[in-house]
């Protein structure tokens, strides 16, 4: 199972492939030669952008529970008075 900041990870190199695929696009699109080469490009950056929206939709969905945090470190500090 991933948690949290590995999935944040995960979503922050997917964006940063992405940026390059864009300029990779951007670059070739004018290119006749590239034709066939872009339409590649836009069927990876389609697949990337389905990854990127399941990986927010999973960040959306994690439950942050901060009183088990405060829970432990008020343990913590009890062990050490």
């Amino acid at each position: 199972m991933v948690n949290g900041l590995q999935l944040l990870d995960l979503l922050r190199e997917t964006e940063n492939k992405m940026l390059h695929l864009h300029r990779a696009i951007d670059r070739v699109t004018s290119e006749p030669d590239f034709k066939e080469t872009v339409s590649v490009l836009t069927v990876v950056v389609r697949d990337y952008q389905m990854q990127l929206d399941k990986m927010k939709q999973a960040l959306g969905n994690l439950e942050i529970s901060t009183s088990q945090n405060s829970s432990q470190s008020s343990q913590a500090q009890n062990t050490t008075h």
